[in-house]
């Protein structure tokens, strides 16, 4: 059995692929922005799908919980991309790229780990 029939089986794990879908396409809009074009429904369409990515966490958290447990790892994943890459938008915008990028290799670790 191969690692995306896995995936598509498990009804937590599934939400982490939506999540790195979305969290693609908000990383590519960002980039879009920092470096292009800085408007005020860009700026919007970039919230708007953070809170989806966040959404998908959050569910991931409550579906694993329900059909296995939670482990630290998947605790500290969520919180890194639900509490610090927001934050970091503060810093600059280089700095909180890299920060997004760093959260988005981490989705991959919480497929492996279940497997």
């Amino acid at each position: 059995m191969g690692i995306f029939p896995k995936i598509l089986s498990s009804p937590s794990l599934v939400w982490i692929l939506a999540a790195m879908g979305f969290y693609l396409i908000n990383i590519f809009l960002g980039m879009y922005i920092g470096f292009q074009n800085k408007t005020v429904q860009t700026l919007k369409a970039h919230k708007y799908l953070f809170y989806t990515i966040a959404f998908c966490m959050i569910y991931f958290l409550v579906m694993n919980q329900t059909h296995h447990e939670n482990t630290w790892m998947d605790y500290a994943v969520v919180a890194y991309i639900v509490g610090l890459v927001p934050f970091s938008k503060r810093w600059d915008v280089l700095t909180h790229a890299l920060i997004a990028t760093v959260g988005l290799t981490l989705l991959p670790l919480l497929i492996v780990i279940q497997i």
